[in-house]
């Protein structure tokens, strides 16, 4: 049981999910935290609505993103009992590749046109 966070383009025309997601994380506290802000400024709703649902990403997102993993300035987790916000700057540290593959991934999808979503679970 925890935090699991996903990263996938919409291929279906229906508007469901249409493939297996490109990223997985699991209990990255700081990369929620992140996004839970954008989902609340965006949305006007509370972060913990954004669980069990999705976030579009827009270029913008990604260059944000992008600037705090290289300076490690995500934002600091203050808690969520499923986050594993104990261990958060390691996890950070652990994902910051990773996390830099997915902008460049997601920074591609987007200029050929594709919509980049996130999404979590907890």
């Amino acid at each position: 049981m925890g935090l699991d966070q996903y990263a996938y383009i919409n291929t279906s025309e229906s508007g469901e999910e249409g493939e297996t997601p490109k990223f997985v994380w699991r209990k990255h506290s700081k990369l929620q935290t992140f996004v839970e802000t954008l989902y609340e400024n965006r949305t006007g709703l509370t972060a913990s609505e954004l669980n069990c649902g999705e976030l579009r990403l827009e270029a913008s997102d990604i260059e944000s993103l992008e600037r705090a993993v290289k300076g490690s300035a995500l934002p600091h987790c203050e808690g969520g009992f499923f986050y594993g916000h104990q261990f958060q700057d390691e996890q950070a540290a652990e994902y910051r590749d990773y996390d830099l593959e997915f902008c460049a991934w997601a920074r591609a999808e987007l200029e050929q046109g594709s919509t980049v979503f996130y999404s979590c679970w907890w």
